[in-house]
């Protein structure tokens, strides 16, 4: 129910925000794609529902998380990149308490045009590190779409997606999913 949310979300501002970003004529400068390598750094903020698995008893608590990231990589032709990520979530629960989730994940982004702004899509898959004995190592999922534009001399890469990701804390399984939105610098 939680995804199906997401996804109608995501349809309904792709939809209608367009013309919010919308350019007058195509810059004749070179584009980020046409580059190389890029470096992204993005901060988010997540909403949604960490679950403790447990076949006896189905428990679950809502979710913050505060999510810093840095993403790596280069473009293999100006419309798809592909870079290897690193980043700390800051998970906070009301029933389970807070924790720290370290990642490490793959990044592939799609971007529509070859244009100095425009969409994308992204996907990450990865895994949470085991930082300590109590804590196991678990799946990563993130996945969604943004606009990528110049402000300047930086180009801002804002973007809406979903986010899972599965560990275990002391023999418990927990499952993370939630709605996230974030902003990121391109360089």
């Amino acid at each position: 129910m939680l995804l199906k949310n997401i996804l109608i979300t995501i349809f309904v501002l792709i939809l209608f925000s367009g013309s919010l970003f919308a350019q007058n004529a195509i810059k004749p400068i070179k584009t980020k794609q046409e580059k190389g390598y890029f470096s992204i750094l993005e901060m988010g903020y997540f909403l949604g529902t960490s679950y403790l698995s447990d076949p006896n008893n189905d428990r679950s608590s809502p979710l913050n998380v505060r999510s810093l990231r840095t993403v790596n990589g280069i473009f293999l032709n100006p419309n798809l990149s592909l870079g290897i990520g690193i980043g700390v979530d800051g998970n906070d629960t009301k029933r389970f308490g807070f924790f720290n989730t370290f990642l490490v994940y793959a990044d592939a982004r799609y971007y529509l045009k070859n244009n100095v702004d425009g969409w994308f899509l992204y996907s990450d898959l990865g895994s949470a590190v085991k930082i300590d004995n109590s804590f196991e190592k678990g799946l990563f999922l993130n996945m969604g779409g943004g606009y990528k534009f110049n402000v300047g001399k930086v180009i801002l890469v804002p973007s809406l997606g979903y986010n899972q990701q599965n560990f275990g804390i002391y023999n418990t399984d927990y499952r993370n999913s939630s709605l996230a939105l974030k902003i990121g610098f391109m360089f």
